[in-house]
């Protein structure tokens, strides 16, 4: 029993740091990098500004650092495989989606919540006092969603140019119907924090939820079709 559970530790562990060694490779850095220098940046400017006193504020801010930190390796992870030939591997692995990509999209996702928390606490530290996790808890599902879309995305076109070009295309067509869908669920960048005019409390709330709901049954829907995608072999062979 001990040596069963001793091997199966030692393959998750194996496991973790080979997809952490592909979330990091490449050109993640500069994404990173980029999410950290556009929050100090905003940072520095709130900082100045002596009116700051709505926390909705930085909601834009934290949605665009998110953003930049899932958007390399859920756009460009399937094209990295695939010049890198490793998908080749991935594919002789039984269940290889379940243990291999999961574990990456799971990991994406950890390290971008730790990240986004390390912000909130700053900011809530340098600019003004609010609920840290709640705040990292609401941006992280919006967050979801998009890396889940892009996740998918990739498993249909198959090249990562091109689904960074159709995914801020999705970004900026849902920028401009902002205001129409503003006091609607199916906005994906509803800020919570930031209630819309004639809209009661209790009613913002019910929006909200919606929104939240909405968002968390398309980012598991984004993942069921984008496992289901890379069961087909014979497209990225």
């Amino acid at each position: 029993m001990n040596n069963t559970f001793k091997d199966y530790w030692i393959l998750v562990s194996k496991m973790i740091e080979y997809n952490l060694k592909i979330i990091f490779s490449n050109k993640f850095i500069w994404f990173l990098l980029g999410a950290i220098l556009f929050f100090l940046g905003m940072a520095v400017v709130y900082v100045l500004q002596t009116s700051v006193s709505d926390i909705g504020e930085f909601y834009g801010v934290f949605i665009f650092c998110g953003v930049l930190l899932i958007f390399y390796p859920t756009v460009f992870g399937i094209q990295n495989d695939q010049d890198a030939k490793t998908i080749e591997i991935l594919f002789g692995i039984p269940d290889y989606r379940y243990k291999v990509w999961l574990v990456r999209i799971v990991l994406m996702f950890v390290i971008a919540f730790l990240i986004m928390l390390a912000f909130s606490y700053m900011a809530s530290l340098m600019i003004i006092r609010f609920h840290v996790f709640q705040m990292t808890f609401q941006v992280m599902i919006p967050v979801v969603f998009l890396g889940m879309m892009s996740f998918m995305m990739s498993t249909v076109i198959r090249n990562g140019n091109g689904t960074a070009v159709v995914m801020i295309i999705i970004g900026i067509v849902f920028m401009f119907l902002g205001d129409v869908i503003y006091r609607s669920p199916w906005n994906i960048f509803h800020n919570p924090f930031n209630p819309a005019y004639n809209v009661t409390e209790s009613a913002w709330a019910v929006i909200t939820l919606k929104s939240r709901l909405f968002l968390a049954c398309g980012s598991v829907l984004f993942l069921l079709a984008a496992l289901l995608n890379l069961q087909r072999r014979e497209k990225f062979m």
